[in-house]
């Protein structure tokens, strides 16, 4: 197609998603658009990727949810279904996959794009990377179309790829591209999660189990936050997995169900971590329990050896008539020395009955 370059240019993950060079007539929603020749993308303006989603080449259009202008577009986009039309046009944001006679199209969760900045390393840095978004995708074999309303990591991860020269068949290719950049996400924040973990479990191990319930309630917390989302997401695509796409072609199909397979395996991995987590837990409330069965037996012990002096105190304290000893000097030691006595045999019960 006439006016494309082919892409050459470097890597900035973590900054947020921005629109590439495109033309002035391009709206805002219009975030970035590839047309892919033998394998290789070349970028397309607007009005070059509203002419290649019409037309027979494969196609990525990324867009975004918050333009009016895109929203209209997408309605009169008549190569494309009518339900599919509507879906991307939609709200929803359920993980779900809908499989058509000759296209797929649904929606995925991911984390949102936060950009880094130098106070990225404080406490609470990690709590922006916690938000979600739902990414709505429609593919066929001609176009792949996500549309987003906040940047997301997965298909900055996927553009990133893209502009650095990775090859992509056709759509079910690239549409395999993005389920593996999800997965790089949400390996990611597995294995931050598994480091936390691994922090904990060795606190516990070296007695600190007192300090460590806070950070296994968030650690918990966390791991919690990403089932509650990568769960359906699994349970979603899985349908790919049962019902091919019978239109797409086999070595693509086979790397979608790969990626698939993958996300499987990492929403295995999280259930370990989950697993863990459990027996963390249980370890910490067993060591807690014994700490303080450890002390209610020091009391128990220190009420035992007291009891007996606190009687005879008690008999000696009363003010009546007859107490003996009380005009006797000696009296008092005689007193201590049964208190000393009593607690002496008090002492050796205790241990004769293994109590102590």
């Amino acid at each position: 197609m006439a006016g494309n370059a082919r892409l050459n240019t470097t890597r900035t993950f973590g900054a947020p998603e921005r629109p590439l060079k495109r033309n002035e007539n391009a709206p805002p929603g219009f975030i970035s658009a590839f047309s892919f020749v033998g394998g290789e993308a070349l970028r397309l303006s607007w009005d070059e990727a509203r002419e290649s989603v019409a037309g027979d080449g494969p196609t990525w259009l990324h867009l975004s949810a918050n333009d009016d202008t895109v929203e209209g577009w997408l309605e009169g986009v008549t190569s494309m279904p009518d339900v599919a039309r509507e879906f991307l046009n939609g709200e929803d944001k359920r993980p779900r996959v809908h499989i058509g006679s000759n296209f797929v199209y649904g929606v995925v969760a991911d984390l949102e794009l936060v950009a880094k900045t130098p106070d990225a390393a404080a406490p609470g840095a990690r709590e922006a990377n916690r938000a979600t978004g739902a990414l709505r995708f429609y593919v066929d074999r001609h176009r792949m179309i996500t549309v987003r309303a906040r940047p997301l990591q997965s298909t900055d991860r996927l553009r990133h790829a893209v502009l650095e020269g990775a090859i992509f068949r056709d759509t079910v290719d690239l549409f395999a591209g993005l389920i593996r950049a999800l997965n790089d996400t949400f390996a990611d924040r597995i294995d931050e999660i598994g480091d936390c973990l691994d922090d904990v479990e060795e606190s516990v191990l070296e007695g600190g189990h007192s300090k460590c319930r806070a950070l296994l309630g968030d650690v918990r917390r966390r791991i919690v936050e990403v089932k509650r989302f990568i769960d359906p997401e699994r349970n979603a695509l899985t349908q790919l997995v049962l019902r091919r796409l019978e239109w797409a072609e086999p070595r693509s199909m086979e790397a979608l169900v790969q990626a698939i397979q993958v996300l499987n395996g990492l929403g295995g991995g999280l259930e370990g971590l989950y697993e863990r987590a459990k027996l963390l837990q249980d370890e910490i409330a067993a060591a807690l329990s014994e700490d303080i069965n450890r002390k209610l037996l020091w009391l128990a012990i220190m009420s035992a050896l007291l009891l007996p002096a606190t009687l005879v105190t008690g008999i000696f304290g009363m003010n009546v008539a007859g107490l003996p000893g009380t005009h006797d000097p000696v009296s008092f030691w005689v007193v201590v020395g049964v208190m000393a006595g009593c607690a002496a045999i008090t002492i050796f019960l205790l241990r004769r009955l293994r109590l102590w």
